[in-house]
């Protein structure tokens, strides 16, 4: 991605005539992790962005910080249900509610499931009626498995998807499937 591509993003959703909510970021960071900010002050982010980063969108300051993707998501309400995030969850989407309060929080469903015993083997979870498969949260501080909902998330309607399957692996349905989810505009890769 180039900074022009960003910036006619930019421009292509401010031409919806609708107020963009925010932009989301996906970061690669110097150790090699990606970094996802989720950031309300676009205009604000977006002068930021053109004033340190170099056209390839590398930050002028560590060329090991570099923006991958972005998305510009157009307030189309408050976000989607705890039922339209779960399906977008299950088809590989990443997903994350816009109450929560750390920078790149998200979930996303986890495959193939391993663990290391106390002896040291690997053992390969899969089980005939429920497979092996569970929620991952990704926040600050890693990953935790088995992520489990509480009642105020599965009742919060603030839910933002954050990219749709074709941005993760180019495979997937076209984008806006998940009824009252915020419309994505994701930047070309």
């Amino acid at each position: 991605m180039k900074k022009v591509e960003l910036f006619a993003q930019y421009q292509e959703a401010k031409n919806t005539g609708k107020e963009i909510d925010s932009v989301i970021l996906y970061i690669h960071m110097p150790g090699g992790e990606e970094e996802i900010i989720i950031n309300p002050g676009v205009a604000d982010k977006m002068d930021y962005i053109n004033r340190t980063y170099n056209d390839d969108l590398v930050h002028t300051g560590c060329k090991d910080i570099y923006i991958v993707n972005a998305i510009f998501t157009i307030d189309e309400g408050e976000g989607c249900d705890f039922g339209a995030a779960l399906d977008a969850l299950k088809d590989g989407c990443r997903v994350t509610r816009a109450g929560w309060n750390g920078k790149g929080q998200y979930i996303e469903l986890a495959e193939n499931i391993s663990y290391q015993n106390r002896c040291g083997e690997i053992i390969n979870c899969d089980h005939e009626n429920i497979g092996n498969k569970a929620i991952a949260f990704v926040g600050t501080s890693g990953v935790q498995m088995g992520w489990l909902a509480s009642q105020a998330d599965m009742l919060a309607d603030d839910w933002i998807i954050l990219d749709e399957p074709e941005i993760l692996c180019d495979a997937g349905e076209s984008a806006g499937q998940y009824g009252d989810a915020p419309t994505l505009m994701p930047a070309a890769l």
